[in-house]
């Protein structure tokens, strides 16, 4: 594992020197430069063409390129639109002997850079505590993040839920030059589908998948009972799979994933977790630089702790469901746009008031009423808090502050733009999700435990290719059907048709109890009064209900991690 860190403007190596040591559990940044504006740090070394490399880019013909080289290509480009970079990558590079400084990440967000402007300085890290660290930036909780938190599950970039300090985006180069700051979009995707049969895109999808599976320079495979793992393995016999088996309450899948290997003819070697601990639980909110309302954070954490005494570098299947329909809501919201021919959205809505107080049929109806509103009809159904939960939560306070903001709901006019839905709910995945949530879940916690994982799934040319495919090939009523089809002469039956399973919430038992221990401690009364955001009345009904109703249980998920890390970060 990488990372950078440094201050650009003025030489403060007291401010570099703090930032590396709160980034020490990430890598080791031994190595410095320094000049007359400028003290910077890596974990590799620098040479006197200063970039400063966090991943693995590579270039148009597919070769690794070295921290020189990126030097080099931005050397050469007159703009930053002229970049031709691929891979896992953050970078920070100085350009006209120091007077120009490019920011950059690839376009999914693999790698994460933060940045804080100052007066005369710009500091940027790998991570937000490395930041934190310098003592320049002020500890000030940015309201519209919040608001966006309990909306989407995570803060959606470039915002941060600190005031003042930014993500460079995905995809973009910052270019900082006397102290300002010019932004380049470089590297985007294409969301229109072109023709093409199901039986042409299996074979391309297969070909594609190899072809990103070789290129992967792990010879371990965290593997499961599903799908995605196995596609890995059988287009790549020689990594070596590795399942860790977690208390059934997280998931029963030892029987699966020792089943698909059987059926494969792979030897798997299989590795106890153990059980969630309070320790476990704040060490985990810790590793994450901001809150993410993601329950299996926790299962996660403890299938890369005991992986980590095995190897540092693994091939996963992430990424997968995301690309190639692992999820229902594809082909849910495809269905439920049709429903308006037979139930008009007027009659709808007039029936909302009267429904019972039941959560999920009044999201569904309130999603089939304004089911002509993209934007609203998916987010009446996703959203953690939708807008009136939001409202009956937040203080009086926290409501105007928004209000004067002109805050309210997530700024995603910028990615429900195309006309198809499914081709939005992609851009949303795309610009939101892996970025602020998937990846960063990936990328947090492997790092906490000295591990890098790469992604095949998540390949350049074969995610380019993805979203090509139409959505009536792509999506279906079972889960993968392209990448199921696809596997059908490399997979015996019982594996590829296996239906998708992921973590499960523990309602019983230890883990609960911990659980339970750990929100008794975090969200009491007198911190949620200290924040003046929310109702103490309301946060107390949710912890009560959370037991026994599914939406209230994410909503509880959704609190108990801001407040872990509020109290972490903000509480210090």
């Amino acid at each position: 594992m990488s990372a950078i860190c440094g201050i650009i403007g003025t030489k403060d190596k007291a401010a570099v020197d703090a930032m590396t040591r709160a980034m020490s559990g990430r890598a080791e940044l031994r190595h410095r430069a320094e000049g007359a504006g400028f003290a910077v740090a890596a974990s590799h070394p620098i040479g006197k063409a200063l970039c400063l490399l966090d991943g693995s880019p590579y270039g148009g013909d597919g070769a690794e390129l070295s921290a020189g080289q990126v030097h080099a290509e931005c050397t050469a480009s007159a703009l930053p639109t002229q970049l031709n970079l691929r891979g896992p990558f953050a970078a920070v590079v100085a350009l006209d002997e120091s007077r120009r400084w490019w920011l950059m990440r690839d376009r999914l967000g693999q790698r994460p850079l933060f940045t804080y402007q100052g007066s005369n300085f710009l500091l940027f890290a790998s991570e937000l505590k490395g930041l934190l660290a310098s003592g320049l930036v002020p500890k000030r909780l940015n309201l519209a993040a919040v608001d966006r938190y309990l909306t989407l599950r995570c803060v959606p970039g470039p915002d941060t839920m600190l005031h003042g300090v930014t993500h460079v985006p995905p995809g973009e180069v910052l270019e900082y030059s006397e102290g300002k700051m010019t932004r380049y979009r470089v590297w985007s995707f294409n969301l229109h589908s072109d023709p093409m049969s199901k039986e042409s895109a299996a074979g391309r999808l297969c070909e594609l998948l190899e072809q990103a599976v070789a290129r992967r320079t792990a010879t371990q495979l965290l593997w499961s009972g599903g799908i995605d793992s196995a596609a890995l393995g059988a287009l790549n016999p020689n990594l070596r799979p590795l399942f860790v088996n977690l208390d059934r309450l997280w998931h029963d899948e030892a029987r699966r994933a020792r089943d698909s290997a059987r059926r494969m003819g792979r030897a798997l070697a299989i590795v106890p977790g153990r059980r969630i601990t309070e320790e476990a639980f704040h060490k985990a909110i810790q590793s994450l630089d901001e809150p993410i309302a993601d329950p299996s954070v926790l299962p996660w954490w403890l299938v890369l702790e005991a992986a980590s005494a095995h190897g540092d570098r693994f091939v996963t299947g992430h990424g997968a469901d995301e690309l190639l329909g692992g999820y229902a809501r594809f082909h849910f919201m495809e269905k439920a746009r049709g429903a308006h021919r037979f139930v008009p959205a007027g009659l709808v809505s007039d029936l909302v008031p009267a429904l019972p107080p039941n959560v999920f049929v009044r999201r569904a109806s309130r999603s089939l009423a304004s089911i002509r509103d993209a934007q609203e009809s998916y987010l009446s159904l996703v959203s953690v808090f939708d807008r009136e939960e939001r409202q009956e939560l937040y203080t009086d306070a926290m409501a105007s502050a928004l209000h004067e903001l002109g805050e309210g709901s997530p700024p995603l006019c910028d990615v429900f733009t195309q006309p198809d839905l499914t081709a939005n709910v992609m851009s949303l995945d795309l610009r939101v999700g892996f970025p602020n949530l998937l990846l960063v879940k990936c990328e947090r916690l492997a790092a906490a435990h000295g591990i890098t994982l790469e992604h095949p799934y998540l390949d350049d040319a074969l995610v380019d290719f993805v979203l090509r495919i139409p959505a009536d090939v792509k999506f279906g009523v079972r889960s993968k059907p392209l990448l199921r089809y696809a596997m059908r002469e490399r997979l015996p039956g019982p594996v590829r048709l296996r239906a998708r399973r992921g973590f499960r919430v523990p309602q019983g038992g230890h883990t609960v109890r911990v659980i339970e221990s750990v929100a008794r401690q975090t969200i009491t009364p007198e911190r949620v009064d200290s924040t003046g955001l929310f109702r103490w009345h309301t946060v107390e009904v949710i912890l009560r209900s959370a037991g026994h109703n599914v939406y209230r249980r994410r909503q509880f998920w959704a609190l108990l991690m801001f407040f872990a890390w509020y109290r972490n970060v903000m509480e210090g």
